[in-house]
């Protein structure tokens, strides 16, 4: 870290955190090089000159029991990333989205004094409305990526800015269609259907086998479909010997790109599938637990952020246990062999496209920080 640089610490729980945060740091720095950076984050922040104190791969956590089983781990990072805010007296914290640990993070920061941009705030228009009490009182600046979160949190007395989404900046390098179809040994003809079962092993674990079963389905009564999956980092896949499975590791979203159908486990893919124009069907399972608990705590109408943004069912939703392969079978060969289906999909995805903002996200979040920590400083 910098000598006589002006500190900011940043914390991301999540790759798509650990994304995002890269990006923003390397838009402050344009604008600002004397400041530097400390906090939690992955390889792409790392990559940026972050000083990471505990890596994203270590803090992802997902459904209502895993937090229990993780509670001594993510106490003691906390401990950590308070203990190092003392020593280094931070100008500013960012927090990015991962709302359990950084909310309780935002209290501490009061008392420390040190002021609060919620970067991605929490999605409590979802679950757990309550906490806005907490970004009220701990929470100095609040930069949002969805457009209909800005009035949301207008309404409930908290002044937000909305920038745009940062996927539209993303700029994945993808080879051509003819050369995905060659490193794949798909013929021309090909009816690709993506999978992407999720981004941890417990996801892939429940969804995977259910997402099989309907390629195995649909293949019966369609020798044209080829199946490919897009395989997140660090988790395995085990498939069974066949010509009509395929994997796609490298660059998993151009899977997702030159597919006809793509089948995906809710999350942010759902939003890049928009991104792609590919129709898609959504489906989620969780444990029983934590199953029970989401049908009781989620306020909302769907989980897909298509879905969401356009406050309609964009996508088909087959989640908990809607998901069987008889179901998701019926909804991707509709897809494949109705074209007013999948056009009437295709102008609806337009829309949410249209409402996720221009391009430059990560820039506009950017100058918003920088212009508070200037104005701090200058006070």
């Amino acid at each position: 870290m910098t000598v006589g640089s002006t500190k900011i610490l940043i914390i991301a729980g999540e790759a798509s955190g650990d994304m995002h945060g890269a990006a923003l740091v390397a838009e402050l720095q344009k604008l600002n090089p004397t400041l530097s950076f400390f906090g939690v984050g992955g390889d792409k922040m790392g990559k940026e000159g972050v000083s990471l104190l505990e890596h994203t791969d270590k803090m992802a956590i997902m459904g209502f029991t895993e937090v229990l089983t993780k509670y001594g781990f993510l106490k003691k990072v906390f401990n950590k990333v308070i203990d190092l805010a003392i020593e280094l007296q931070p100008a500013r914290a960012i927090l990015i989205d991962y709302p359990g640990f950084n909310l309780k993070l935002s209290k501490k920061f009061k008392e420390l004094k040190i002021p609060v941009t919620y970067y991605i705030p929490p999605q409590l228009w979802a679950w757990h409305e309550s906490r806005i009490e907490i970004i009220k009182k701990y929470v100095d600046q609040v930069i949002c990526i969805f457009p209909f979160e800005k009035e949301w949190y207008k309404k409930r007395g908290i002044n937000v800015e909305f920038v745009g989404h940062p996927f539209l900046d993303l700029k994945e390098e993808m080879f051509s269609k003819t050369k995905f179809l060659k490193k794949h040994r798909m013929p021309e003809e090909a009816q690709i259907v993506s999978l992407f079962p999720g981004s941890r092993q417990k996801e892939v674990d429940r969804h995977l086998p259910i997402m099989l079963e309907t390629i195995k389905r649909l293949k019966k009564e369609n020798k044209k479909i080829v199946c490919i999956i897009g395989k997140a980092k660090d988790v395995t896949i085990n498939l069974p010997k066949t010509n009509y499975l395929k994997i796609e590791e490298n660059t998993p979203v151009s899977a997702l790109r030159y597919s006809d159908v793509a089948i995906v486990a809710s999350g942010t893919v759902t939003l890049e599938a928009a991104l792609f124009e590919t129709p898609t069907v959504v489906i989620y399972k969780l444990s029983v637990i934590s199953g029970f608990l989401a049908k009781i705590l989620v306020k909302v109408k769907f989980v897909s952020m298509p879905n969401l943004i356009a406050n309609k069912a964009v996508f088909p939703e087959l989640l908990l246990s809607d998901g069987t392969p008889e179901k998701i079978t019926a909804e991707v060969k509709y897809l494949l062999q109705s074209t007013t289906r999948r056009e009437e999909m295709l102008e609806e995805i337009k829309k949410v496209k249209i409402k996720l903002g221009r391009p430059g996200a990560s820039r506009r979040a950017a100058y918003l920080i920088d212009k508070v920590i200037t104005s701090n400083k200058n006070d």
